[in-house]
């Protein structure tokens, strides 16, 4: 909560805070330039509900926190620089924005539709003019919701401008909920499919990869139903943490995956870092796991304080040899091997053997993960919880920053683990391809209660547990000991952002788009 000089300074206008209070600490005259505006970026695979979320934090921001607030849909800067989209059907309507999108960003750069977006919350911020002419910025009471980007590099322009005052939320629903929403506009199942492909990840370098965005939320939204009481229940939990204005503590979910990511912390895996972290039914933690390469003994190799015994001791492929991925060895030999069977047998020739090796590399050999020294953080989580909590692994839940690979899938089921949630989509993974008598991804039908569930996780990202969990000291009870509680109508967000560096910022932006003449100097 503001002290009382806070507030005083807060309520006077910038250009006066020197005549009032000339010996003012530096930050409190920082903390008088500090605006409550917020943007909410929205990014979610296509068929998930993101315009009526969107119509949902408007709605709640407007009537609850007396924020005026204002959607910007990327689409419609699409129309407005390269035309209106067909009504011919939605299918092609959808088509078309994707196909105009991506020539946008391959002319004028990946993250142009964020830029865009950017001028126009920098076109409409109010100005005045202080007591000694000099022009100044208002702080407003303003949510800007961008609806909706669709890939890294507009993400990465929001944050670059925005930092702190930027929220991140990642919308999602089942395959199954997303392909029947798409079917009902109409569309035919081709369409569907189509569609979905695309907006998940395109192979040209200018298109959308939604399936590479979405991770990075500050806040996962998942809808299985899309019912209107389950999406304002979550949307008012997630409005409430960022403001303050009610204690929320933390799922059991949540807790176990920033447990898991913390755990991903420990890889010195040279592919990727994975984590993972098994409650039992409760909901406790049982344990936890992360990928590396097993020593003798039990567990995994660790970093050791020591110098000399650390280079002794720590056996993992980053010391071996000056580092080498053992799984990336052995496939290329697969492949060298095709290609020397093929060479013998006069199929190929020699000049086009390395040709050859790097087109069977690019093959689903490439997806190949048997050979890798490392224990996954998913077996690394259920054997340790096997050995610490026993039966207790049996009906749990297990939490892993990434979807389950086909090799851990089949030790989850073994363990009789009930659920999955991941974080990180990925695309190599045959679980459910090879499983699915025993794997499903659907939530709520009674023909599937006796499969493991994986599902996308839902709540506050690992990545802002911390800041959005901890309060701040004597916020929560006044002197005498007693809840403070907030208004609403004057709550301010948790991250404070001063208004002298956002128009700075924009100006960049901005100064950017003029000299593509994409608007007026």
């Amino acid at each position: 909560m503001p002290t009382s000089e806070e507030n005083k300074i807060s309520n006077k206008t910038p250009d006066k805070i020197s005549d009032l209070f000339p010996d003012t600490a530096t930050p409190l005259a920082v903390k008088a330039t500090y605006t409550d505006e917020l943007v909410i970026a929205l990014c979610g695979p296509i068929g998930s509900p993101l315009h009526k979320v969107g119509d949902a934090i408007k709605k709640i921001l407007e009537t609850d926190f007396e924020y005026n607030c204002k959607v910007i849909k990327l689409s419609g800067i699409i129309e407005k620089y390269a035309g209106t989209a067909p009504d011919s059907s939605k299918y092609e309507r959808i088509k078309y924005l994707i196909d105009k999108g991506n020539a946008l960003r391959e002319k004028y750069g990946k993250s142009i539709l964020a830029d865009l977006a950017i001028s126009e919350i920098a076109a409409k911020r109010p100005q005045t003019t202080n007591t000694f002419g000099a022009k100044r910025f208002v702080s407003q009471r303003v949510c800007h919701v961008i609806d909706s980007i669709k890939n890294q590099e507009e993400l990465e322009a929001l944050k670059s401008v925005y930092r702190e005052a930027l929220y991140f939320i990642g919308v999602s629903s089942p395959v199954l909920v997303r392909q029947s929403n798409l079917e009902k506009q109409p569309m035919t199942l081709p369409e569907v499919y189509n569609l979905m492909d695309r907006d998940s990840g395109e192979e040209v370098a200018h298109g959308q990869t939604v399936r590479e965005t979405f991770p990075h939320a500050d806040f996962f939204l998942g809808l299985d139903s899309g019912s209107d009481p389950q999406l304002s229940f979550k949307i008012k939990r997630f409005l409430n943490i960022i403001f303050g204005a009610e204690i929320e503590t933390p799922s059991h979910g949540e807790t176990a995956m920033y447990l898991a990511s913390s755990a991903a912390g420990n890889s010195a895996c040279l592919s990727r870092q994975v984590g993972a972290a098994i409650t039992d039914e409760k909901g406790e933690i049982i344990s936890v796991g992360w990928n590396d390469v097993p020593k003798f003994g039990g567990n995994l190799y660790q970093y050791l304080p020591d110098e000399d015994a650390q280079k002794l001791h720590d056996k993992r492929c980053v010391h071996m040899e000056g580092g080498k991925c053992f799984n990336d060895i052995e496939k290329r030999l697969i492949a060298t091997e095709i290609v020397n069977e093929l060479e013998i047998s006069g199929v190929l020739k020699e000049d086009a053997k390395n040709q050859a090796i790097n087109a069977v590399l690019s093959s689903k050999i490439k997806n190949l993960i048997e050979f890798s020294r490392s224990i996954h953080a998913e077996m690394h989580a259920i054997i340790m919880g096997s050995q610490m909590a026993g039966t207790r692994v049996k009906g749990g839940i297990l939490y892993c920053t990434t979807y389950p690979c086909h090799s851990c899938a089949r030790h989850i089921i073994v363990a009789g683990i009930k659920e999955v949630y991941y974080i990180e989509p990925y695309r190599k993974s045959l679980a459910t391809k090879l499983h699915e008598d025993a794997i499903t991804a659907i939530a709520d039908m009674e023909s599937e209660v006796k499969k493991v569930r994986i599902l996308s996780f839902d709540g506050v990202a690992p990545s802002r547990y911390l800041k959005m969990f901890r309060m701040k000291t004597d916020s929560r009870k006044d002197v005498d000991g007693k809840l403070i509680t907030i208004d609403r109508k004057r709550a301010t967000p948790m991250y404070e952002v001063s208004l002298e560096s956002l128009p700075a910022l924009e100006a960049i932006v901005v100064n950017h788009l003029a000299a593509k003449n994409l608007i007026p100097v």
